[in-house]
């Protein structure tokens, strides 16, 4: 393959030996001068009666401008049909005029900027006829371009113009093919090897072969032809592009992140130059964005620097960088300084730049190629290397093992003392709460017990009282009875005893004495009535099937706790019940429940109890309801209400607001793990001052 490019290029530098020889001809001699319009809008007749600079040289420099620039060609008499030829493809306008002794002879109007198909002669250049003429003609040419015109005026007959358009076919075809050449091969090895500097390289060898055509006319002729809006942005457009693949392509190639910072920072700022003179380009400003173009070639100067610094660094591509750039950059400096006027304007200066860039893709291809085996080595180095790492890790990776298998062994030692401890810690702190949880039970019972007394005292004082008066009259009755009983009708005493009998009766006022008896018996019945009352609110407050879920009904829980505290009702506020009717039986632990309602609703009268309100003007009210999916109780009081602190604590183990000794904190608390067991919800609504209420949810699914 490398032998192969090598005999490419030999042959492409000798077709264009063979092109430059075959292109001289016999030129009849004509002089060229040159003047300007700054008006923009005179005619060919007025420019005649113009002064004109004669042209001493063969390249004719009319640099760049706004306005249009004159050609004024003096012509010999012309014994047969010549081509007058312009060696500018690129012009955007070219209005010709050839006049004679008697006026217009023939005029032609073309340039980028006119559909190609008008063109009277299919060639990338622009030809007018001129001859036969007998006696001395003037050919006039208003151009006007946004691209430096440098141009070269040429007299050829038909035969020597298609020899020379000939042979520059044949040099660009050679070109092309070469170039399509190197295209497809670093195609297919980017795709090979997936390295980004292939496939920019590609773009590169795209848009450099691009630009050459553009430049030779080529895109006008066979590309997009009567696209007067491409045509006329064409040496941009492809100027820019070659340019942006070139930076991107040197980028990656010489690797100027790691090896040249500053290099990858000029990268970045140029390719913004690039993508400045693309849209000044797409918005009509053509001469400013060529401008900027050629200013951005200088960067070529710059790569080769960078380059030389980066192989002086260590990098092997480097060098070949440094190469194959330096015969492009060659071409690229001899075909500016042809523009500038500085080189001759010649075939040789001519097509430097297509040579150049020939030269530099075959050597880059090279380049390129001895990178696969840099990346080879690379990856061979890189594999011994992840070989080595993967050795030590297995190293360290099985001293860790011991070390982690001994380390994890004393931490097991110690989890498992650690966890005897936890263990030990949780039973003391379980039989810690379950003390806590029977003194707060044991303060209920007492608070209990004291009502019970209170409650038991009335009826069984009431009883006992009955019992002295109710003896005594019995006493007097069973006298009375055993009178009745000692009298023997048959006897001779009967009638004595007899009237002894009623006299004792009357003495001791008998139907008296049967009214109070009877009257100590209700009293009797009353007080023993109001004792089986409270033992059967005491037994259904107090449950002992705690453990156990059964049906219960909420009304008559707030009923029983009621009794037992009837007498702190009576002493600190009246308990207002409005209990619904028709409530269904949930399945629930009843005698938790009772502690539940008895602890908020004792809290609640405290609370009336602390507000300071006369007793009239107290009250606690308790409401059940069903709201069809839970059954509800709200628990109202009027005493003193809370802050939100304190609401936001009242929950919390420990916490109370009461004097020390009058209560542990665990009241509510308990409360609230009570009804997380019924998988229910209290909430608390309070106003410092106005009150509380409480708000239990209890569902009936349970």
């Amino acid at each position: 393959m490398h032998y192969t490019l090598k005999k490419l290029t030999s042959l492409l530098i000798v077709m264009l030996s063979v092109y430059a020889a075959t292109a001289a001809g016999n030129m009849p001699p004509f002089t060229t001068s040159v003047s300007e319009d700054t008006t923009y809008v005179k005619t060919w007749q007025e420019m005649m009666n113009e002064e004109f600079i004669i042209q001493e040289t063969e390249v004719i420099n009319l640099d760049i401008k706004d306005h249009p620039s004159w050609l004024k060609i003096d012509l010999p008499p012309l014994e047969e049909e010549l081509y007058l030829h312009f060696e500018s493809p690129m012009l955007d306008s070219v209005f010709f005029y050839h006049v004679g002794a008697n006026g217009l002879i023939y005029g032609d109007t073309t340039g980028v900027a006119f559909p190609f198909s008008s063109r009277q002669e299919n060639s990338p250049h622009f030809l007018f006829r001129v001859g036969p003429t007998e006696a001395a003609s003037t050919a006039m040419l208003r151009i006007q371009s946004g691209k430096q015109v440098i141009t070269v005026v040429t007299l050829d007959t038909k035969y020597e113009h298609s020899s020379k358009q000939s042979g520059r076919d044949i040099f660009f075809g050679f070109y092309s093919g070469l170039m399509l050449v190197m295209f497809l091969y670093n195609l297919f090895v980017y795709f090979s090897v997936r390295d980004k500097s292939y496939l920019y390289y590609v773009l590169h060898i795209l848009f450099v072969c691009l630009t050459q055509l553009v430049l030779n006319g080529y895109g006008s002729q066979y590309v997009w032809q009567d696209n007067t809006w491409i045509a006329m942005r064409a040496t941009h457009y492809s100027g820019v592009l070659s340019g942006t693949a070139t930076i991107l392509f040197a980028a990656q190639f010489l690797q100027v992140k790691i090896y040249a910072k500053w290099l990858y920072k000029l990268c970045i700022f140029f390719i913004g130059m690039e993508i400045l003179a693309f849209v000044l380009a797409t918005v009509g400003i053509y001469r400013f964005s060529f401008n900027l173009i050629n200013a951005n070639a200088l960067f070529s100067l710059i790569l080769i620097v960078g380059a030389f610094m980066v192989w002086r660094k260590g990098y092997k591509p480097g060098l070949y960088f440094l190469g194959a750039w330096t015969v492009f950059l060659l071409g690229v400096t001899v075909f500016v300084l042809k523009d500038f006027g500085i080189f001759p304007y010649n075939d040789i200066t001519r097509f430097a730049l297509p040579v150049g860039s020939a030269i530099e893709v075959v050597l880059l291809s090279l380049a390129l190629a001895d990178r696969i085996n840099v990346l080879k080595r690379e990856k061979e180095a890189e594999q011994e290397k992840r070989l080595k790492v993967l050795k030590e890790n297995e190293r360290i990776i099985k001293q860790q093992n011991v070390l982690l298998e001994k380390k994890v062994d004393e931490r097991t030692k110690e989890l498992a003392d650690s966890n005897k401890e936890l263990n030990q810690t949780l039973t003391e702190l379980r039989s810690t709460q379950a003390q806590l949880v029977d003194a707060e039970k044991m303060a209920s019972l007492g608070q209990m017990t004291a009502g019970i007394a209170h409650e038991l005292n009335n009826p069984i004082n009431f009883v006992s009282s009955n019992i002295t008066p109710l003896k005594r009259d019995l006493d007097d009755l069973f006298e009375i009875i055993d009178e009745y009983e000692g009298v023997d009708v048959k006897s001779d005493e009967a009638k004595e005893k007899l009237e002894k009998a009623k006299a004792l009766s009357k003495e001791l006022e008998l139907d008296f004495l049967k009214a109070e008896i009877n009257q100590l018996m209700k009293g009797i019945n009353d007080g023993a009535s109001r004792t089986a009352e409270i033992v059967k609110g005491l037994r259904i407050f107090s449950r002992l099937d705690e453990d156990a879920l059964k049906k219960a009904d909420i009304n008559e829980c707030i009923r029983s706790t009621a009794v037992i505290l009837k007498s702190t009702i009576k002493s600190e506020a009246p308990l207002i019940q409005e209990l619904a009717d028709g409530l269904p039986e949930i399945n629930c632990y009843p005698g938790k429940l009772n502690q539940v309602i008895m602890n908020i609703i004792a809290n609640a009268l405290q609370a009336t109890a602390a507000s300071g309100k006369p007793y009239e003007e107290r009250f606690v009210k308790v409401v059940t309801e069903d709201d069809g999916e839970n059954l509800v109780i709200r628990i109202i009081d009027n005493g003193t209400g809370m802050t939100d602190e304190v609401k936001a604590k009242i929950f919390d183990p420990f916490f109370t607001t009461k004097k020390v000794g009058q209560g542990t904190g665990l009241g509510l608390s308990i409360v609230l793990g009570i009804i997380n067991d019924h998988k229910g919800t209290i909430d608390v609504k309070s106003e410092l001052g106005e009150g509380t209420e409480f708000i239990i949810t209890l569902s009936k699914g349970l």
